[in-house]
């Protein structure tokens, strides 16, 4: 009887100590059938994301790089400006400016070419007066046009000998043109298609209709030399009566005559 009482609360004990200590069941890696992994799906959802942010980050980086790296690809460098003795080719310096040098044609007083080539130069300062001019005047939708600029000594005899007429052309002898300084300009005005503006005379009109002060000039031709007047002195010139379309650097007087072979220019 000891022996059954015995045996039956030792039967008690195991049962009461395995219901204290259930075995752990094990949890299968099958997201369908495990509702702890359905419950944790946003978790797993964020832990994927957190690796990927500094990935956006870097990508974010990158862009201004490559952008960098291609503006200083695509942008060319400022093109050189060709100086000689003091002279700078005037294309080299703005390209906006229209050159048409009338002594290298035959559209001029003395119906002949007298220049030998297209080149077309100014003393540097001069030429930067004259693109400060222009820049201001593109601004209102004109540019400027130079029918003359540095004329050799050997051009300005030339002309001399044919209009012996110091209202028009200076004596070689008693001090020459300005022109042969390389700081004086004869200039006028086109449009943003290239087409000269009306002004008092034609070029190189040895007459009153040339001067500043004729009476004769219509208001449109007024108007337009006022407004060539007006930016070419505000860039650093001044003006003579006798030709509205010739103006000289004001400190002209700075500069001396010279002989400038123009050749040079046209050599790379």
């Amino acid at each position: 009887m000891k022996k059954v009482r015995f045996f039956t609360l030792f039967l008690l004990m195991v049962i009461l100590l395995t219901g204290c200590f259930p075995k752990e069941k094990t949890v299968e890696n099958n997201a369908s059938n495990s509702p702890l992994v359905k419950s944790d799906q946003n978790s797993v959802k964020t832990v994927t994301i957190k690796p990927q942010k500094p990935l956006i980050i870097i990508n974010k980086i990158q862009k201004p790089l490559e952008t960098t790296t291609e503006n200083e690809t695509v942008n060319p460098p400022k093109a050189e400006i060709k100086e000689i003795n003091g002279f700078v080719l005037l294309s080299s310096l703005d390209k906006d400016i229209v050159i048409q040098l009338k002594y290298a044609t035959t559209d001029n007083f003395t119906k002949k070419i007298i220049y030998p080539n297209t080149v077309c130069v100014l003393s540097k300062n001069t030429a930067g007066k004259l693109a400060k001019a222009n820049t201001q005047l593109k601004k209102l939708g004109y540019r400027i046009k130079v029918w003359d600029a540095y004329r050799p000594v050997y051009v300005q005899k030339i002309f001399w000998d044919i209009v012996k007429d110091n209202r028009f052309v200076a004596n070689p002898k008693t001090g020459g043109s300005i022109h042969n300084r390389g700081s004086a300009v004869d200039v006028t005005l086109v449009d943003k298609n290239g087409t000269e503006l009306t002004m008092p005379s034609k070029f190189d009109d040895f007459s009153s209709n040339a001067y500043r002060s004729n009476s004769k000039i219509t208001k449109e031709a007024k108007k337009n030399m006022d407004l060539l007047t007006k930016y070419m002195v505000a860039s650093g010139f001044t003006t003579i009566n006798t030709e509205w379309w010739h103006f000289e650097d004001s400190n002209s007087r700075d500069y001396k005559i010279a002989d400038i072979n123009l050749k040079l220019f046209l050599e790379n």
